[in-house]
């Protein structure tokens, strides 16, 4: 069995003369080359690529150059970070709303700056966010000093070091900007590559009782909704999702969804009148359903 970590792995002329098992952890597009290294660690085998078996274990949907190899998807991530969470015993507060929509940006991604430009031209207001940078150089918007206190702050951006995204969620996230919100505009860290990753910003969601949009990714929505989960289609328009040009899903995520983003009492009186099926979604991370997922990939070793 071969481990890669994903963000920093390059091919450096390595040759597999046998098939492997081979684990990507973490995304593994990488932005700067435009590929996916993997790959050529595949094409440069002296077998057969094709015999190779490959574990993503943060991705849920694979339609990349990749979707042709023998692909088993192990959502180890999502699995974690929905156990942490449940353990945290949190409860909804259903009668905190009085914002449209909220969104959380840590790492200045080519989506997240697009996002915050998107909703400074199109003027929209009434909503909540945290954006824990020294400056913010890409648009007025001021930055917050959401922050337990241990963090190590960046001009764009945070490292966490130890603390767990449940924390920053019960301890900074949940009454401030999330459950005072209708809406959770995610920014999961995919843009350019046909995949679907989901972290713990769409667990925020579901535990906030917020509708989901997906700004920048790769059919997030449907990759949520294979394991059981509402999205809301009567309501989201998601028909962003799957967009060849990943700029027009972010600006679509949001053009598309324009009437929700600036009506308050539409979405607030959707969310009173539907919350049997937000607390549906709830339930389901609650009873573990993607650590059953995971539970299914029998492979010694991972």
């Amino acid at each position: 069995m071969i481990e890669i970590h994903g963000p920093t792995y390059k091919y450096a002329g390595e040759v597999l003369d046998k098939p492997e098992i081979i684990v990507v952890r973490d995304h593994h597009y990488n932005e700067v080359d435009h590929c996916f290294h993997v790959k050529k660690l595949l094409e440069n085998s002296t077998c057969d690529p094709y015999l190779h078996t490959l574990i993503f274990d943060h991705v849920l949907i694979h339609d990349d150059v990749l979707k042709d190899y023998n692909i088993i998807l192990y959502p180890a991530l999502i699995a974690k970070e929905e156990r942490e969470f449940n353990q945290q015993l949190i409860e909804i507060d259903w009668n905190n709303r009085s914002c449209i929509f909220n969104f959380m940006i840590n790492k200045p991604r080519t989506h997240r700056k697009r996002l915050l430009k998107l909703v400074e031209e199109l003027n929209l207001t009434n909503y909540t966010y945290s954006l824990p940078w020294i400056e913010n150089p890409f648009t007025s918007l001021p930055v917050t000093n959401y922050m337990i206190g241990t963090e190590t702050q960046m001009l764009q951006g945070i490292r966490s070091g130890n603390i767990m995204n449940w924390q920053n969620y019960k301890q900074l996230l949940q009454k401030t900007v999330f459950e005072p919100s209708c809406i959770s505009l995610i920014t999961e860290p995919v843009f350019f590559e046909r995949e679907s990753i989901l972290t713990e910003k769409t667990i925020m969601s579901i535990y906030s009782g917020t509708l989901p949009i997906w700004v920048g990714g790769w059919r997030c929505a449907d990759a949520l909704r294979s394991f059981g989960f509402d999205v809301f289609d009567d309501i989201v328009d998601h028909s962003y999702q799957d967009l060849d040009d990943p700029f027009d899903r972010c600006y679509h995520a949001i053009e598309r969804n324009l009437n929700l983003l600036r009506d308050f009492d539409l979405v607030h009186k959707f969310i009173q009148n539907n919350k049997s099926r937000f607390e549906h979604n709830l339930n389901l991370l609650k009873n573990n359903v993607f650590q059953k997922t995971v539970d299914q990939v029998k492979i010694d070793g991972i």
